[in-house]
């Protein structure tokens, strides 16, 4: 009787899960297999219930979610990529710093694909997996930031390690944007855990190929577009704009500058 029942509730998740593959999955290639499906239908529950999600899409943002792109998002808390990845249907593998890394949840960075970049020199071979990535036609999550907003609503300078990446790449950059998160966290961590009322915005996808903007000039025009959008402030002076990809995620836990070289 007990492998009857078990039959029957694995029968039931994998037909939940194609079923929330098949309607999650309308704008994905390829489409979400059963388990994708599963887990995605468990993540829109928990945005949903946990923090309220609420997403606002511009005319045209999601037409084209072909890559390679780059999905830029100002970072206010640690449930940022989950609200975010839950917001646009595409498979974006999001570049996530090396200390943030809990060995236990390894089989769920597996799934995901997060690319691991290290605070120090040893960060440029996660930066060479992600333009393997987009070279290959994919999708890459960034917070040019470097870290999350403090105080709350004040953006900080874009790493001009933006524009680098997306100058050699050629990709687009799809512009989210994130507000109302748990900003009063401690920890990245406990931000998933807190009640919230979230807002995602998509914004169009801007294509800089034949800008003729330098590295330097894309992350400053990013950055402005930001400015308008959220009418937030800025903190902080602009980053030097000969800066190396690398420096996306040049900052430690505390905020100050890690030196890579």
């Amino acid at each position: 009787m007990l492998l009857l029942w078990l039959m029957l509730i694995s029968l039931l998740l994998v037909c939940t899960g194609l079923a929330a593959g098949k309607a999650y999955g309308k704008k994905w290639s390829p489409h979400l297999n059963a388990l994708d499906g599963l887990l995605y239908l468990l993540g829109f529950a928990y945005v949903r219930g946990v923090h309220d999600l609420q997403v606002e899409v511009e005319d045209g943002a999601l037409d084209d979610l072909g890559g390679p792109m780059i999905v830029v998002c100002n970072h206010t808390a640690g449930v940022d990529p989950i609200v975010v990845s839950m917001s646009v249907p595409t498979r974006i593998r999001w570049m996530m710093a090396d200390d943030m890394r809990l060995p236990w949840m390894q089989w769920f960075w597996n799934w995901v694909g997060v690319i691991f970049i290290a605070r120090n020199r040893h960060g440029r071979t996660g930066m060479r997996h992600a333009r393997k990535h987009l070279a290959d036609g994919g999708v890459i999550g960034i917070f040019p930031e470097g870290r999350i907003e403090r105080p709350a609503q004040r953006l900080l300078p874009f790493a001009p390690g933006i524009g680098v990446l997306v100058q050699r790449s050629g990709a687009r950059v799809l512009p989210v944007i994130v507000e109302g998160t748990p900003t009063e966290a401690k920890t990245a961590w406990d931000s998933l855990w807190m009640r919230s009322a979230t807002r995602v915005r998509v914004m169009r996808p801007i294509d800089y190929k034949d800008s003729g903007k330098g590295n330097a000039e894309i992350a400053k025009d990013l950055h402005e577009r930001y400015e308008r959008w959220t009418g937030w402030a800025s903190k902080g002076p602009a980053l030097k704009p000969e800066a190396d990809p690398e420096e996306l995620l040049a900052f430690d836990e505390n905020g100050a500058r890690r030196q890579i070289a």
